[in-house]
């Protein structure tokens, strides 16, 4: 009898550990498998670590976040995609390589309608320039910004002119080279200055190209925007030609220019009224750049992607949902990271309107990346590096302009459009 109780009890304990097991099994559907991540080197990559753990435990799986800085970025994810590897199962796509990428990308839509994930709550104009490509959904926006500036509040009260005329005009008044004090601080190194110039064309109603990719940058508002290039260099610190977004941002945090280019919410956002960085505490806000003749103005926007060779394209497809998710977008990632949310409903809090961010949520209604097609990286190269030259004084408007318009050219040769697709920044 004893011996009876003892099998029956071994055998009840057998199957109350198998039930346990099954549930946790249930509980943890992708327990033992590996999801590697790529993100840009920035507080993208920061948010997505501080959100593993959780992960991790909901999942039962391992994630490794992988980083690379912007430069490099772009290359590393392109081998991976195009060589079928499937290192990484999902991507950080800056919208700009949208098209380039599109083709090794998994389409989210069949995802997306088995569970009723909501896409409405993305500021139309974001997600149409990043995730969205040929009809298909590629990638959930993840971070946006457009392009605007900071400026000093005890020096500028009344805000920023919305010509360019008035606001270069403003910063050569502000300019007081002998006191180490400038009117603007901006990056004049290719892969930022490009960018900054093609929105001060665009204001113009200038463009690269027309809507059927015949090249048109040289163009009296391509020469009227790099008039205003040159005026803005003599505004500034005369090293900021080989300046990046850190220094340029330094130079303002430090209290030494007026207005400042660089991508704001990529450290200012962050540090400007934080004591032990700044000395500008109370004394700043964010402002448009000239909406001149449009309004148009550039566009920052990543994307998080599956790569279709991904082993794990369930457990990616969680990651993109809890990445993109309102609790983190709208609360976590701004909160401790500074990430602006493309959820619509984010910019209508207090919070934001209180800190004098809703201009960006204007702007974002209208600004632009410049390209999305596969020619994009090597066209923005082309813009960016003659731009640059030209505001470090090597080649005249008439040559950068020419070297522009030669490069977009071979960049459309190498990287035609596909059949149909027309420009849209135009």
């Amino acid at each position: 009898m004893k011996k009876r109780i003892v099998l029956t009890t071994a055998l009840c304990l057998a199957m109350i550990f198998a039930i346990a097991c099954q549930s946790a099994a249930a509980e943890k559907p992708f327990a033992g498998q590996t999801l590697t991540v790529l993100y840009m080197s920035s507080v993208y990559a920061d948010a997505a670590r501080a959100i593993v753990p959780e992960f991790e435990e909901r999942t039962g799986a391992k994630v490794e976040v992988v980083d690379f800085p912007y430069i490099t970025l772009h290359g590393t994810a392109l081998l991976d995609l195009t060589s079928g590897t499937g290192a990484f199962d999902v991507i950080n796509v800056a919208c700009q390589w949208d098209g380039e990428y599109a083709p090794f990308l998994e389409d989210l839509d069949p995802f997306i309608d088995r569970d009723g994930y909501d896409t409405s709550v993305f500021i139309e104009n974001v997600f149409a320039q990043s995730g969205q490509w040929q009809g298909k959904t590629t990638g959930i926006p993840s971070a946006n910004t457009p392009q605007v500036v900071a400026y000093r509040t005890d020096l500028i009260p009344d805000g920023l002119p919305n010509t360019w005329e008035g606001y270069v005009s403003l910063a050569e008044s502000l300019t007081n080279p002998s006191e180490g004090f400038y009117g603007l601080s901006t990056p004049g190194l290719r892969e930022q200055y490009g960018g900054i110039w093609s929105s001060i064309l665009w204001s113009m109603d200038g463009a690269w190209a027309d809507e059927d990719w015949n090249v048109i940058v040289n163009s009296k508002e391509a020469r009227d925007a790099l008039a205003i290039s040159a005026r803005v260099y003599k505004a500034a610190d005369p090293a900021a030609p080989s300046w990046g977004l850190e220094e340029s941002i330094k130079a303002f945090l430090d209290g030494n220019a007026a207005i400042c280019e660089a991508w704001p919410t990529l450290g200012i956002t962050q540090d400007g009224n934080n004591p032990e960085k700044s000395q500008i505490v109370g004394k700043w806000a964010l402002g448009l750049f000239p909406f001149e003749k449009n309004g148009i103005t550039n566009l920052s926007s990543w994307n998080l992607a599956m790569n279709a060779n991904s082993g794990v394209k369930e457990l990616a497809w969680e990651w993109i949902k809890e990445y993109t998710k309102a609790e983190n977008q709208n609360e976590k990632f701004y909160g401790e990271f500074n990430i602006l949310s493309p959820r619509k409903d984010f910019w209508e809090t207090a919070k934001i309107k209180d800190a004098g961010l809703y201009p960006l949520r204007t702007a974002l209604d209208t600004a632009l990346i410049w390209w999305r097609i596969p020619a994009s990286v090597e066209g923005d190269t082309a813009v960016g590096t003659n731009v640059s030259a030209f505001v470090s004084g090597q080649l005249s408007a008439d040559d950068a302009l020419a070297r522009m318009e030669q490069g977009l050219k071979d960049a459309l040769r190498s990287n035609p459009p596909e059949p149909g697709t027309k420009n849209y920044n135009r």
